[in-house]
């Protein structure tokens, strides 16, 4: 009885139904983006519904362009190298910032907390001027290299890390085990959600990115997949079905991604909630 009183609360009526309002306007975007691109490049703008036999020709042209191949294979690798290098940046950080007492640590933290703060576009001359200064310019470098020290995901880690017990360290130090001996065996097995949380977010973020390459790349053949799709262009100006059947393709890995590791995020932006 007490059952039924609860599923007719009139309040959880009202906040179902704004749930669905707001997942409803968060799938929109992609369900237009997928139906126009199957639609020939005449009728894009037309509503959403208006009745069309689908065609598959933009996606052929998007797959048949000549460096496709080159701008998917750019893409993986600078995601790959990205994410194994801020891991490998970032955990021993985070340890060090959640275990290990050393002097300035905290005015340290807040320094790189501040950063935060800083919005990317504020240094997109700097950066332009170093890397060209550097040699990097026109190179998957000058995307890789900024994603190595991202400072949201240092604080994600601190917060697992912290959570972690104590007696754990003290009785791997009693062992006579190493700190990056403790983070490797303890640390990185029992944060396998923050991790993966991390390495979701990363891949997300890494495989949209499209200011920094679109900036600081110009070689058609270096370009990655996402800026890429600026190239189809005709004389009337952008095709958008071809251009959206090129968003579609790409992605495909974001969402195969979410789904193998939908349980991780979840349990990792729980713990991170409740833990931190």
């Amino acid at each position: 009885m007490n059952i039924e009183l609860q599923t007719k609360n009139p309040k959880q009526v009202f906040f179902t139904m704004v749930m669905w309002i707001f997942g409803l306007l968060m799938v929109y975007p992609f369900v237009s983006m997928v139906v126009i691109a199957f639609r020939p490049a005449g009728l894009a703008y037309r509503p959403l519904f208006y009745p069309t036999v689908p065609i598959a020709d933009n996606f052929i042209t998007v797959i048949s362009h000549p460096n496709f191949l080159n701008w998917s294979q750019n893409t993986i690798v600078t995601v790959v190298v990205s994410i194994v290098l801020r891991l490998m940046v970032t955990l021993p950080a985070s340890y060090a910032f959640a275990r290990l007492k050393f002097r300035g640590s905290k005015l340290l933290l807040l320094v790189f907390m501040l950063t935060l703060v800083v919005p990317s576009e504020t240094t997109m001359v700097p950066r332009y001027l170093y890397y060209k200064s550097l040699g990097l310019f026109d190179s998957l470098w000058v995307v890789i290299l900024p994603e190595l020290s991202e400072v949201f995901y240092l604080m994600l880690l601190i917060q697992f890390f912290q959570a972690i017990p104590r007696d754990l360290n003290e009785a791997a130090c009693i062992d006579g085990a190493s700190q990056l001996c403790i983070l490797a065996r303890i640390y990185v097995p029992l944060s396998g959600p923050a991790i993966a949380t991390a390495v979701l977010f990363s891949f997300i973020n890494i495989w949209n990115n499209f200011l920094d390459p679109y900036l600081f790349i110009t070689s058609i053949d270096r370009q990655m997949l996402t800026p890429a799709l600026k190239y189809f262009q005709e004389r009337g100006g952008a095709n958008v079905p071809v251009q959206l059947a090129g968003s579609a393709i790409a992605i495909i890995p974001i969402v195969l991604l979410f789904i193998f590791t939908q349980k991780y995020f979840v349990e990792g932006i729980t713990n991170a909630g409740i833990k931190g």
